[in-house]
C-alpha cells in the first residue's frame, strides 16, 4: 500500500509542503513514509520552566512542566505507552517526576478488505476519482471505540470535497467550489449518501 502510494505522490512537492528538505535519517521517500505510519512518536508540545520575569533570580527554579502527545500505532494501548514512558523516565534517574494523563485512546486499524473501505472507495471511484489508500494517518481519533473489543467493526474516513489545514488559524473547507473536479458542501453531503446505498447494498 505505501509502495504504491510513494509510488503515485510527489516526492519534492511533500517536502515543499512540509517546509523540509530531507526525510528524518536522510531516509529515502519510501523508507521515511513507512517510518511515518508504523512507528510511534513522542512530540514535545511545549516547556515551562524557571524564571521568565523582570531582572534576575539567581535561586533554582522549584517546578518544570513539559507537556507532550503520543502517537500510537496498532498493538499499543494508552496504559502500556503510559507505564513505558514512567519506566523509561525512572531508569533515567527521573522516577520522582509526576505524569498526569489528560486523555488518550488506544490505536486503531481497519483492513483496506472490509465492506466499509471498499464502499468508500467505490463511490470515490464512481465520482471519477482515483482513490489512493494510506495505512494511518500521523493524527488521531477515538477510532478505537468502534475497531476495539467487544464491538470489532471497521472504521474509516470518507467525504468528497477538499478543505485544508486542520487544527490552524488558516483552516477552511471548501462550501462552492469553482473548481468542476471538486466537490462543494452540497456534492461532500451527497458523498455520504451514496455511500450509504453503497455500503447497504
Amino acid at each position: 500500500m505505501i509502495a504504491a502510494a510513494t509510488r503515485n505522490r510527489s516526492e519534492a512537492k511533500a517536502k515543499q509542503q512540509l517546509g523540509v528538505s530531507r526525510w528524518v535519517d536522510d531516509l529515502p521517500w519510501q523508507a521515511a513514509s513507512e517510518r511515518l505510519v508504523s512507528q510511534p512518536t513522542i512530540n514535545i508540545e511545549g516547556l515551562v520552566g524557571g524564571y521568565t520575569g523582570p531582572g534576575g533570580k539567581t535561586v533554582l527554579p522549584h517546578r518544570a512542566v513539559a507537556k507532550i502527545d503520543m502517537r500510537l500505532v496498532p498493538g499499543m494501548t494508552v496504559d502500556a505507552a503510559v507505564a513505558a514512558l514512567k519506566a523509561h523516565l525512572a531508569k533515567r534517574g527521573f522516577g520522582d517526576l509526576e505524569v498526569n494523563v489528560s486523555g488518550g485512546y488506544d490505536s486503531t486499524s481497519t483492513s483496506a478488505d472490509t465492506p466499509l473501505i471498499q464502499a468508500q472507495l467505490a463511490v470515490l471511484k464512481r465520482g471519477g476519482l482515483d482513490p489512493m489508500l494510506w495505512p494511518r494517518n500521523a493524527g488521531s481519533y477515538p477510532g478505537f471505540v468502534f475497531t476495539g473489543q467487544p464491538l470489532g467493526l471497521a472504521s474509516g474516513h470518507f467525504g468528497l470535497g477538499h478543505g485544508s489545514g486542520a487544527h490552524g488559524p488558516d483552516e477552511y473547507y471548501v462550501i462552492e467550489s469553482s473548481n468542476p473536479a471538486v466537490q462543494g458542501y452540497d456534492g461532500a453531503v451527497m458523498s455520504f449518501v451514496d455511500y450509504l446505498y453503497e455500503l447497504a447494498d
